[in-house]
């Protein structure tokens, strides 16, 4: 009976160090997904190097810019199949991606020779007037950057109807980053063609 007892007790005794090592295994991976958190990483739209500019023929006043909901969000938006979306939690932009937008074509139309503002205050003599929609501005699972929308120009009182464009950019590389600078070059498309249609129609 005594030998019986304590080959008992250290049966018992070894379920029990069994359990306290798996619990102990088991808090340190939970602490360990708390605290290995990815880094958040900012970006912004707009280029804050030096730009080429031109002499200045007309000035442009911008009323808004309409964005879709799934772009109103500071995480960074990849189409993952023709139906699904990915939204970064880990990868975001720096300022709301209207604001960056707005950036990003001021400094493109300038090298047009076209001035962007963005308040009344600077515009006391522009005739001309700029609304912009955004349908898709996104990285897609295609290995591109697809960018389109329409935008409005209405010069002093005149009516103008809604000029729509759809651009369509590959990647050459993956990552953000590398989606980002394709981003720039889908706005300077934009304003290249917004460009060319001020000035035919302040001619």
């Amino acid at each position: 009976m005594k030998n019986h007892n304590l080959h008992g007790y250290k049966f018992v005794n070894r379920i029990n160090i069994t359990k306290l090592v798996m619990t102990l295994l088991l808090g340190a991976s939970l602490v360990g997904c708390v605290s290995s958190g990815g880094t958040l990483q900012y970006y912004l739209l707009h280029s804050t190097s030096s730009q080429a500019t031109s002499e200045t023929s007309s000035s442009l006043l911008i009323n808004k810019i309409i964005l879709p909901d799934y772009l109103k969000q500071r995480g960074l938006v990849y189409q993952t199949s023709s139906t699904n979306l990915h939204i970064a939690t880990e990868h975001l932009w720096a300022e709301p991606l209207d604001e960056g937008i707005t950036k990003a074509l001021k400094g493109a139309l300038r090298s047009k020779g076209v001035t962007l503002l963005t308040h009344n205050v600077d515009a006391q003599n522009v005739q001309d007037y700029l609304t912009l929609q955004i349908d898709d501005f996104i990285a897609t699972w295609q290995g591109d950057i697809v960018f389109s929308g329409q935008y409005t120009l209405k010069h002093l009182d005149e009516a103008q109807s809604a000029i729509h464009f759809d651009y369509t950019f590959p990647l050459e590389n993956d990552g953000f980053p590398a989606s980002i600078e394709v981003m720039r070059e889908a706005i300077t498309a934009l304003a290249t063609d917004i460009a060319s249609d001020v000035n035919q129609m302040q001619e």
